[in-house]
């Protein structure tokens, strides 16, 4: 049963190197460029690195190429670049680097060995104060049936290389390196399941083939707990977190992550969706054009980006959503929760809508949230169809759906979202993903006003919401920051001063973290569910194992 959650969480020159030993951060220098390799994590059988390229020039290197030295490994899985290969390159999003500034991918491998960087070519950059290489060391730790310990030797090693007549060299060296751990799972890993002993069966009660949200295993002496639905070796990916090793302090560090970087742009237009008081579906209405491609997409980390384009809307219109009916979610799924004028949760799944004349609302708590500042999640109203409970990853492009001029939208390059669908509307069109945001404006349906006790002109542009009367009152060639803090001060208007925490976390989450951005264009696909979402809207679907890779 939904619980009403409070919630915040508090995100062209070519050098090449010999390779190097286990367990380096290594780093290379090529003119302006610095490229950093540092293995975030280690287990028995594979890995998952980091590669940072920084800038430390004083123009602009307008773009790079890392090749990898694998070791003996093989990359499964690469994130914030493209691989062919060894050899990883950038996206238009993260291919220019200004001084001082860097851009960084990642990469999982499997193997025995200990991956490198075995060149780096920039181009541009101008000058740069040096162009020596160094490695620090970093410790890796081996497990076996009995208490071990794994050291590794110094060594040192120097490489030069010249390019169009002149030459550079740089030096590398590692210090010595142990750690030890003991293959009997005890202090917090007692009675914990080890690997490949899964935790959670099937949906009908067979066999236990994967680990739920939360559930915790251990491998190679490791405790992991799972974030999600997977069926991944623990610590192998995205869907792990590392909380340390057995019988020691915990990190509560994630063993792996991918983040896809992009942009959004800009528009005029808003629109909303809301939920009727059908008692098996329920309609919502918004007013935006649609974008939408046929090309499909990949739910996995496969170090590309989604291919599926769409676009972001807003709104809020206090109804029941379409996907708190029970007849509109799969069969064993439970339905989203509502909440009542005053915010307490509804037992009774077919209460009337407040868009009907009833009392069944929309929850305060399903308000967007900050991860990180290049991540957050949320909720949203999408196509008709079986998409309650589906979650996407949004990546913003850096281009308006309708114009290319907004500012709110340009500064969420390198920005993401993870939203669950909750709602749908029959005017919302296949790739369009309307936010779930606190003064986004009402659309055709409004429960706002008597809930909340003010007017329509409080609540904004009916269509647009706070944003659209910010850019009626200032004019649309105001600065971001103008449009920011005419946007706030209704956020405080509102909701501060009602003392309604959650609308105005939500409606400030808007301003700060999505930049007042107006209808930004996105690339899209589906992918798990994060045991954050679930956790908040009560609807987890994901025994279900049916994510759709094509685009809507």
């Amino acid at each position: 049963m939904f619980t009403h959650t409070q919630k915040r969480f508090a995100k062209a020159a070519v050098i090449a190197v010999c390779a190097m030993s286990a367990s380096l951060a290594q780093a290379v220098t090529s003119g302006a460029g610095e490229a950093t390799l540092n293995v975030s994590n280690s287990w028995g059988g594979g890995y998952c690195a980091n590669v940072t390229v920084s800038n430390k020039g004083t123009a602009n290197i307008t773009n790079w190429t890392v090749e990898i030295a694998t070791n003996g490994t093989t990359i499964n899985n690469l994130w914030n670049g493209q691989l062919s290969g060894a050899t990883v390159t950038p996206y238009n999003y993260n291919s220019t680097i200004s001084p001082g500034n860097s851009v960084e991918f990642g990469f999982c491998g499997v193997g025995s060995g200990t991956p490198g960087i075995a060149a780096l070519d920039v181009t541009g950059g101008g000058s740069a104060s040096s162009t020596s290489s160094s490695s620090s060391s970093s410790s890796s730790s081996s497990s076996s049936s009995t208490s071990s310990t794994s050291s590794s030797s110094s060594s040192s090693s120097s490489s030069s290389s010249s390019t169009g007549g002149s030459s550079s060299s740089s030096s590398s060296s590692s210090s010595s390196s142990s750690s030890s751990s003991s293959g009997v799972v005890g202090g917090s890993c007692s009675g914990v399941n080890e690997y490949p002993n899964w935790t959670s069966q099937d949906w009908s009660g067979g066999p236990y083939n994967h680990a739920g949200a939360g559930d915790k295993m251990v491998y190679q002496n490791t405790l992991y707990q799972a974030n999600w639905y997977t069926t991944t070796v623990p610590g192998s990916d995205s869907s792990w977190t590392n909380l340390g090793a057995c019988g020691g302090s915990s990190s509560s560090t994630t063993s792996s992550s991918s983040s896809s970087s992009s942009s959004s742009s800009s528009s005029s237009s808003t629109g909303g969706s809301s939920s009727s008081s059908s008692s098996s579906s329920s309609s919502s209405s918004t007013s935006s054009s649609s974008s939408s491609s046929s090309s499909s997409s990949s739910t996995s980390s496969s170090g590309s980006l989604p291919t599926c384009s769409g676009y972001a809307t807003r709104y809020w219109d206090c109804c029941k959503a379409h996907c708190s009916w029970s007849g509109n979610v799969p069969d064993g799924v439970e339905p989203l929760g509502a909440c009542s004028s005053n915010d307490l949760p509804i037992t009774d799944v077919d209460a009337t809508s407040s868009c009907d004349g009833g009392d069944a609302h929309m929850c305060h708590g399903m308000t967007p949230w900050a991860v990180s500042d290049t991540l957050s999640y949320g909720f949203a109203a999408t196509s008709s169809g079986d998409v309650c409970g589906r979650c996407f990853e949004v990546v913003f492009t850096g281009e308006g759906h309708n114009s290319g001029d907004d500012p709110g939208s340009k500064a969420l390059l390198g920005k993401r979202m993870i939203v669950q669908a909750t709602n749908i509307g029959f005017d919302v069109s296949g790739g369009q993903f309307d936010l779930l945001v606190p003064g986004g404006g009402v659309g055709a349906f409004n429960a706002c006003s008597d809930q909340w006790g003010v007017s329509n002109d409080e609540l904004g542009v009916q269509y647009g919401g706070f944003l659209a009367a910010c850019k009626n009152d200032l004019g649309w060639n105001a600065s971001l920051d103008q449009y920011k803090s005419c946007v706030a001060e209704r956020c405080e208007s509102v909701f501060g001063a009602r003392g309604l925490s959650d609308l105005y976390q939500g409606c400030m989450w808007f301003v700060d973290w999505f930049q007042a951005a107006d209808n930004p264009a996105l690339k899209y696909r589906e992918v798990a569910c994060p045991a954050e979402l679930t956790g908040v809207s009560g609807v987890d679907r994901g025994w279900l194992n049916d994510i759709d890779t094509s685009c809507n």
